[in-house]
């Protein structure tokens, strides 16, 4: 049987919660229906849907299968439209994974201008400063930020995020000159959703480590809630440069021990395919590597 018929088929029954009103859909008898079912999991050895006289549901196998099966027929469906056209239809919808803080301040004017760019095409966003499952957060693709902790995942490099260390000005009290003995007995105001919250590091000119470990004050997953506790002289902050720059610049912050080096975290996109990408996800993919090759020039 046509293996396209059956996917279709497949795709068919999860939508419309039965085989006999894929069938409808797609103009076969629940029998025929039935029946380019039943051979493709044969065909594949395993069993795609489990089957009751009153819903239908995914096994694993299945999910698995449909998540490829979507994306094998929405890429002939740009190839049919390619081929038409002569271009690639840039449209429908693209799952995007971005940490929150990093998001709002450097991401997106870059999104603004895809979005502009490709009126047709929808991004749907999903921010956490945690790292979301891609498969099971039916991601397209993700920003991440740091280590990544799977490797089956692909990736496409941006850059680097560099690490500071600020606080309020009055914080340090009438010291103007920054100690590390002295840095390191202040509150500190701790992001948790940081791959490792507590391991906050500082090395001088001669490359000796410095564990800045002093008692947390607050602990919090938003980041940009703990810039703004350090510049209401809560305690210090660990952050990236990115969420620390405007508070510096405007003197809300100073930046402590600048002469140090800290953390340098990768940047990068992440994805779970490279050979069935839709062309929009392909284009999006393009255009961040883009923006962020064009910052570093």
């Amino acid at each position: 049987m046509d293996r396209f018929r059956q996917i279709e088929i497949f795709i068919a029954a999860v939508e419309h919660g039965s085989i006999a009103a894929a069938g409808r859909a797609l103009g076969l008898s629940p029998a025929m229906a039935g029946k380019y079912l039943s051979s493709l999991e044969s065909a594949l050895g395993t069993r795609l849907l489990h089957r009751s006289t009153r819903a239908l549901s995914l096994t694993d196998a299945g999910q698995q299968y449909l998540a490829a099966s979507k994306r094998i027929m929405e890429a002939l469906a740009e190839a049919d439209a390619e081929a038409r056209d002569g271009r690639s239809q840039l449209a429908g919808e693209i799952r995007l994974g971005v940490p929150r803080a990093f998001g709002t301040q450097k991401l997106a004017p870059m999104l603004a201008a895809f979005c502009r760019a490709h009126p047709q095409i929808t991004l749907n966003l999903h921010t956490d400063e945690r790292y979301a499952d891609l498969v099971d957060g039916r991601l397209d693709l993700a920003v991440r930020i740091g280590q990544l902790p799977d490797s089956a995942l692909y990736t496409r490099p941006l850059g680097s995020i560099h690490m500071g260390l600020g606080c309020a000005p009055g914080l340090l009290g009438a010291h103007e000159r920054q100690e590390i003995s002295q840095i390191r007995r202040l509150p500190r105001l701790v992001f948790t959703a940081a791959r490792s919250p507590g391991d906050w590091m500082v090395r001088d000119s001669e490359d000796r480590a410095y564990a800045i470990d002093g008692p947390a004050a607050m602990r919090s997953d938003d980041i940009t809630l703990l810039v703004h506790a350090a510049t209401e002289g809560l305690g210090i902050v660990y952050a990236p440069m990115f969420a620390l720059d405007e508070a510096l610049e405007d003197g809300r912050l100073i930046q402590l021990l600048a002469d140090h080096r800290t953390t340098q975290l990768g940047l990068q996109i992440v994805y779970t395919d490279r050979h069935h990408q839709p062309a929009r996800v392909r284009a999006l993919i393009d255009h961040l590597t883009a923006c962020f090759q064009e910052k570093r020039a």
